[in-house]
């Protein structure tokens, strides 16, 4: 091969003088840190485009995305009150706390 003439890896390190691998090797850093913490899988894709300009030139704009997963929220729960609002107390028991204050005030 005439050495002007570029090979995949050749092409991929030399785009926008290593931008394209910088962008790519980011994403991967930032998914693998989601998949660690997640323990879910994700996703690297990178598009290579290629069409022909007016010129005949060749033109290609890379893109490069990833799927990272997303940890998930716990289950929160929660009571309604009489006026329809929420709270993190059950309402239909007894606040075994205040009782057990309130009488040990009246006994004092």
């Amino acid at each position: 091969m005439p050495r002007d003439e570029l090979n995949f890896l050749e092409f991929l390190s030399s785009f926008r003088r290593g931008e394209l691998l910088r962008e790519a090797d980011t994403q991967l850093s930032d998914m693998m840190q989601a998949v660690m913490d997640t323990g879910s899988g994700g996703e690297l894709t990178l598009k290579l485009p290629f069409k022909v300009n007016k010129a005949g030139q060749i033109e290609c704009v890379p893109a490069v995305t990833s799927k990272k997963p997303r940890r998930q929220m716990g289950t929160g729960v929660y009571y309604l009150t009489d006026e329809g609002r929420l709270t993190r107390r059950d309402p239909a028991q007894t606040d075994w706390v205040e009782d057990e204050l309130s009488t040990r005030r009246a006994t004092d």
